[in-house]
């Protein structure tokens, strides 16, 4: 892979243009401005966002929810990367167009990292089977603060999601290659990937509730 051409630079650049800092904060996942016309839709359920009927007299209005959201997502396509995971198999991202993936970098000593984990654990297992994939990366350098024994960062992964009971897919970032294009300022870094391989939305920092991601693959879904 060539990771560290001009394409990269631009996604790192605009990514991190629209998060703020992260291990040790909370998240803010969209700039104010747009966080404040995203809210104008959030005291609809996704029921009511997506599946009221599509007659003559609320097509305006589905129009205009469509837009509004459009106008608090991000629209730059993935840069594809292919890791192991801890099974050894290997994981490529466009392997996934098609469904919603919810793309995580973390290490096992970040606290709003573990406080997001059993969000992810449970969308995992609900949406296994539908049009939803949760994908972690874990990054040598990140895993041990700067190290580079891949073996090591491995093992605190496999023995943090083992005493932890997780079962999502974690994959093994081990030349940092991945972590190189897809760095913020701080973990956890999360992004959420449309079915086209579209990156809509960055997040610097944790998720705060499961409903905020679920919230988030119904906005997605809602402009299909």
């Amino acid at each position: 892979m060539k990771l560290r051409n001009l394409k990269n630079v631009l996604l790192i650049t605009i990514i991190i243009a629209v998060t703020i800092s992260g291990c040790s904060s909370g998240s803010n996942p969209i700039p104010q401005d747009t966080t404040d016309k995203q809210n104008d839709t959030a005291t609809q359920s996704p029921q009511e966002q997506t599946e009221t009927p599509a007659t003559e007299g609320n097509t305006d209005s589905q129009t205009a929810l469509k837009e509004a959201l459009l106008e608090g997502m991000m629209d730059i396509p993935i840069e594809d990367f292919e890791l192991e995971d801890l099974n050894g198999d290997k994981i490529k991202l466009s392997d996934y167009k098609g469904k919603i993936v919810l793309l995580n970098f973390w290490a096992t000593w970040c606290p709003p990292c573990r406080e997001e984990m059993p969000y992810f654990e449970e969308i995992y297992e609900e949406y296994r089977d539908d049009d939803v994939v949760v994908l972690t990366v874990n990054s040598t350098s990140v895993e041990l603060r700067g190290g580079t024994d891949s073996e090591q960062a491995e093992k605190n992964a496999r023995k943090f999601m083992e005493d932890n009971g997780y079962t999502f897919p974690v994959l093994l970032d081990k030349d940092d290659e991945v972590w190189a294009i897809y760095q913020q300022r701080g973990i956890p870094a999360n992004y959420i990937i449309d079915k086209d391989g579209i990156v809509r939305y960055a997040f610097a920092g944790a998720y705060p509730s499961k409903e905020q991601i679920i919230q988030y693959i119904e906005n997605i879904r809602a402009i299909e």
